[in-house]
C-alpha cells in the first residue's frame, strides 16, 4: 500500500518535484541531448513510466513520454559562450572563437557549439541546461540562435582574399648574374592587392562582420637551375646583408619565382585580434628569367 502511495506521489506530483527528473531524463553525461528523440518530447513536457526518488535521484526514466497534463519546458539556443546565468546578457562576439571551433564537424557539416536553455512556460526566468554540438533531438519549437560563421567558414573567407603576389628583386642588377658569384633574391610585395601589415576590408559573414590583419608570410625560392631555399620566414635582401643567397654552377637561363604563404589575425565586429588558424597558399607568383654567364680571364699585352 506504502509503495503504490509512492507511484502516486512521482507520477502526479508537483512540477518542483517532477524537476530533477525532467533534467535527468533528457540529458546525456556530458551536457549533451540525445537521450530523448522529438517523437519523446513535447515542447519539453515528459513523465515517466518508472519509478524515481527524487531525493536519492536514483530511479529509472528511460522510458519518458509526452504528457499533455506535465508541466511544459520552453527551450532556447545561443551561440556557446559568454554568461552562463543570462541568455541575454551582451556577449563580446570575438571572444567566442572557441564556441566555433570545439564541435568540428558532426555528420561532416561543420557546427557550433551552442548554449541550450529552458524556462517553464509562462514564466520570465531561463535556467542555463548544458551544451550541445547542434540540438537535432530538441523539440521543433526551439528558437534558433542568430547564426554565426563557422571556423571553417572564416578560414575560406580568409584564403578568397584578393592577396598581392610577391615578384623576386636579384643582385647583381638587371637579373644577369655569374657562374660561382653568389646572387642575392629578395621577396618584393607590389602595391596593388593585400600584403604582409594590412588590414582587409570587412567581409560580412552571416551576422558577423570580420577584418583579417595579414601576418607575415613564409617564402620558398626556386632559382631556376632545379634547386630550391626550402620555406623560411626571411624574405631576402639585397647585397651585402641579405641572407637567401644562391651560386649557379653552370651558365645558361632559368626561370626565377618565389612561392609565398600568408597567415593572419581576424576580428569580428571590431573586437580584438586573434589569431587564426589558417594559411593561405599563393599561386601563380610572376617568374623572373635570369640569365648565368660565365666569366673568362684574358690577358691583354703592353702596346
Amino acid at each position: 500500500m506504502n509503495a503504490r502511495r509512492g507511484w502516486c506521489v512521482v507520477l502526479a506530483c508537483s512540477i518542483t518535484v517532477l524537476t530533477p527528473g525532467l533534467v535527468e531524463a533528457k540529458r546525456k553525461p556530458g551536457g549533451t541531448f540525445g537521450q530523448l528523440s522529438d517523437a519523446s518530447v513535447k515542447v519539453g513536457a515528459v513523465t515517466a513510466r518508472g519509478a524515481w526518488d527524487p531525493e536519492s535521484k536514483s530511479g529509472s526514466w528511460s522510458d519518458a513520454q509526452p504528457v499533455s497534463n506535465g508541466p511544459v519546458w520552453e527551450y532556447r539556443e545561443t551561440l556557446g559562450c559568454g554568461s552562463t546565468t543570462d541568455p541575454d546578457a551582451a556577449t563580446d562576439l570575438s571572444s567566442c572563437s572557441l564556441a566555433i571551433s570545439r564541435c568540428g564537424t558532426v555528420g561532416g557539416k561543420p557546427v557550433n557549439q551552442l548554449y541550450v536553455w529552458r524556462r517553464l512556460a509562462g514564466t520570465s526566468q531561463w535556467f542555463f541546461d548544458g551544451t550541445s554540438c547542434g540540438s537535432p533531438n530538441l523539440p521543433n519549437t526551439v528558437s534558433a540562435p542568430p547564426p554565426v560563421p563557422t571556423m571553417g567558414q572564416i578560414v575560406s573567407a580568409f584564403r578568397e582574399l584578393p592577396f598581392a603576389k610577391p615578384t623576386v628583386n636579384i643582385q647583381p642588377e638587371g637579373d644577369v648574374t655569374l657562374v660561382n658569384l653568389p646572387t642575392y633574391f629578395e621577396a618584393q610585395w607590389p602595391t596593388s592587392g593585400l600584403r604582409p601589415g594590412q588590414v582587409s576590408k570587412p567581409v560580412q559573414l552571416l551576422s558577423w562582420s570580420v577584418e583579417f590583419k595579414i601576418d607575415p608570410a613564409s617564402y620558398n625560392y626556386s632559382f631556376g637551375d632545379g634547386t630550391q631555399s626550402g620555406w623560411t620566414d626571411d624574405p631576402g635582401g639585397p647585397y651585402p646583408d641579405g641572407q637567401v643567397r644562391h651560386t649557379y654552377k653552370d651558365s645558361g637561363q632559368g626561370e626565377v619565382k618565389v612561392d609565398a604563404t600568408l597567415t593572419a589575425s581576424y576580428r569580428v565586429n571590431g573586437g580584438e585580434w586573434i589569431e587564426l588558424d589558417g594559411v593561405a597558399d599563393l599561386q601563380d607568383e610572376p617568374v623572373t628569367t635570369i640569365t648565368v654567364r660565365e666569366a673568362k680571364a684574358r690577358l691583354y699585352g703592353n702596346g
